[in-house]
């Protein structure tokens, strides 16, 4: 009696799918030491360590060379969408803090490019009201053009959110960050007029 199931074709659909899964776990890996030295390059430079951020970003940009390697992969962009992102948005912080235009991002996805510029205005609000702490008034006034450089540039970016996950969602969260920090720099000069 012949058998119903083509065991040969199941054999064969069972070892792509191994190697599909080894792939799948090993690009999980990577992105995930993507994402923490994006993550503490962005601390660093917080702290006003620029010397270690730039060691994580360097360190993550080794990661992301063996992270695109993956890009046949059906997995691909849903796996290492959001570790890119976040390599953006410490990209385009540190190039801010020292004064440089950011860099292409060649070898990552448009989504993440875009939606790791609308993160990297949350960033710039944190450095801005570091900067009103301390009286700094001038430096929070141009971490805001900056946010607001960046707010102008993503709304031109009205495509379907199909196309670029999640951007409407940031560019709006961008818009009301920008608002409050106004806000907040509006209340760092009255209170800086009034210590006078």
């Amino acid at each position: 009696m012949i058998g119903i199931v083509n065991s040969r074709e199941l054999e064969k659909i069972y070892k792509e799918l191994e190697v599909l899964e080894k792939a799948r776990e090993e690009l999980i890996k990577l992105c995930r030491e993507l994402r923490i030295h994006s993550t503490k390059a962005i601390a660093k430079i917080h702290a006003g360590n620029l010397e270690e951020a730039e060691e994580h970003v360097s360190r993550a940009k080794e990661v992301l060379s063996k992270v695109i390697n993956y890009k046949e992969y059906p997995f691909y962009r849903t796996i290492s969408g959001e570790a890119m992102q976040e390599f953006v948005e410490s990209v385009i912080f540190l190039s801010y803090v020292k004064g440089k235009t950011a860099p292409e991002f060649r070898e990552i996805e448009y989504p993440s490019i875009l939606t790791g510029y609308a993160d990297a205005v949350g960033e710039l609000r944190r450095l801005a009201l570091d900067m009103m702490r301390i009286g700094d008034v001038e430096k929070a006034e141009s971490c805001i053009e900056a946010m607001e450089e960046i707010y102008n540039h993503l709304i031109q970016f009205s495509f379907p959110e199909k196309l670029v996950p999640n951007l409407r969602h940031k560019v709006d969260v961008a818009r009301n960050l920008i608002d409050r920090t106004k806000s907040d720099l509006l209340s760092a000069k009255l209170l800086k007029a009034i210590k006078r």
